[in-house]
């Protein structure tokens, strides 16, 4: 395991989170991090109720490309301003979460659509605020309940929303194409998943790093170097490759291409950073982030054509790796410096 110095042209390019999975991102300046990642970031996801098994079961890209046309903001509360109070529903739970989406109209009121659409470019979409982290009483009066869903191998419990969003489920229904029973959950506080695999473990970081919705690692990071060689050797086929494509929640500049395959330990900023593993691609980026279309193959052929590196999954291709904090209450922001402190070999975990 080797160590290297500290180089002043690697640094933070964006940070991004996720606060619906499989979503539209929120761009941050500043990203505050906890044990299970970025604050915000994948607590929330759609569920549809499997006919067979009649259990809750999470909705990703892989499968509704049409998740990409839901935008996601975050509004959180600022003590500083005049119309602060510790009354309003929105500072009680902790932020809302504002989920926009296109209009599903018909008749008359779709024409007018289409007309606007031809116009300005956009449909008429609507709005709908989320509470982040809702409160018992919250809980109580909207009739929200906890349920097991299915994430991957995971059934964890988690608290189901819809009964406040009856008529916007039945919207999205249409919009998503999902024929069966659709919901929106939320993390459950104190029912994270906990993460083993590549990560540290409890007693040498002193928590056991964990995740909400999100698929593995608390954090990932994506090097812009490295999704530019994915897009050069693409140019005929996706040549507006892009890195939200990966999905990632750090993205960096100034290291080569690939150069992050060896991190193994990291300090960005004032914090420091276990990079666990390599991130193992699925099927995910061949979706453009904004449009919702799915290419039937790449990048992925051309990912696996030359990007088959990690012993521990030899038949998926990998970009991007996935990393755990040294301390699970730290911060990260635009412009902040990485230091890669160790490298060495990784061989992937799988599920």
């Amino acid at each position: 395991m080797q160590k290297r110095t500290n180089t002043s042209q690697s640094r933070v390019k964006s940070l991004w989170i996720f606060p619906v999975k499989s979503c539209r991102g929120v761009e941050l300046d500043t990203a505050n991090i906890v044990s299970t990642g970025m604050k915000y970031d994948r607590q929330f996801s759609f569920a549809q109720m499997e006919i067979a098994s009649q259990k809750w079961r999470f909705l990703s890209q892989r499968h509704n490309p049409l998740l990409a046309h839901i935008k996601t903001e975050l509004w959180v509360p600022d003590p500083s301003l005049r119309s602060y109070s510790p009354s309003l529903p929105g500072v009680q739970s902790d932020g809302v979460i504002i989920m926009t989406y296109p209009r599903q109209l018909r008749g008359l009121d779709a024409v007018i659509d289409r007309l606007y659409a031809a116009f300005t470019g956009n449909h008429l979409e609507k709005k709908v605020a989320i509470p982040f982290n809702p409160t018992a009483e919250q809980i109580k009066n909207h009739g929200y309940t906890m349920e097991h869903m299915t994430i991957w191998k995971d059934h964890p419990v988690a608290l189901n929303l819809s009964s406040s969003f009856s008529v916007e489920l039945q919207e999205l229904k249409t919009l998503l194409n999902v024929k069966r029973q659709l919901a929106l959950f939320r993390v459950a506080n104190d029912h994270e998943r906990k993460v083993f695999r590549d990560a540290p473990r409890e007693g040498q970081v002193g928590y056991q790093p964990s995740v909400g919705f999100a698929d593995a690692y608390p954090l990932h990071i994506m090097n812009v170097a490295s999704v530019e060689d994915v897009r050069k050797r693409l140019a005929d086929t996706i040549p507006d490759l892009e890195v939200l494509r990966f999905r990632p929640n750090i993205v960096i500049e100034g290291p080569p291409a690939f150069d992050e395959d060896a991190w193994k330990y990291v300090r960005i900023g004032k914090f420091e950073y276990y990079v666990a593993c390599r991130t193992a691609r699925c099927l995910l980026p061949n979706v453009h982030p904004l449009t919702g279309v799915k290419h039937p193959t790449e990048p992925d052929t051309k990912l696996k054509s030359y990007r088959r590196i990690d012993a521990g999954s030899p038949k998926d291709a990998c970009l991007g790796m996935q990393m755990v904090p040294a301390t699970p209450f730290c911060s990260m922001s635009v412009g902040d410096i990485i230091e890669v402190l160790r490298t060495g070999e990784h061989i992937y975990t799988p599920q």
